[in-house]
């Protein structure tokens, strides 16, 4: 699949084993929708272990309870590019890379759109 442009209308927390995975339900411009996961690195970057289970390498079942709604308000409506890799689909937010700074206005000129 070509790597697909969508935003994130739902995100749940699963577990694939014993693992953390955050499943995504992704819509496309063109009214697609697709399920995709975000990759460790993503989900890491959102729930910091941490913070969460500190050194502990076990975490209580209950901790999903807490995990879902963060996992909800940091993804939700958010763009994501999908992307399949060994026969499943992830998505992952857009890089800073192309996100360029405008240079500052100069002393005493007008700031901002239209002025």
């Amino acid at each position: 699949m070509k790597a697909a442009m969508g935003r994130v209308e739902e995100a749940r927390p699963v577990l694939e084993g014993e693992r953390l995975k955050a499943r995504l339900r992704v819509a496309t411009a063109d009214g697609q929708t697709l399920e995709a996961y975000l990759p460790d690195r993503e989900l890491a970057a959102l729930l910091p272990r941490s913070i969460l289970v500190g050194s502990e390498r076990r975490a209580p079942p209950e901790l999903l309870s807490t995990i879902e709604p963060m996992l909800v308000r940091l993804a939700m409506g958010r763009q994501v590019r999908v992307w399949s890799y060994r026969e499943r689909s992830y998505a992952s937010f857009l890089p800073w890379r192309p996100v360029r700074f405008a240079a500052e206005p100069a002393q005493g000129a007008p700031a901002g759109p239209g002025a």
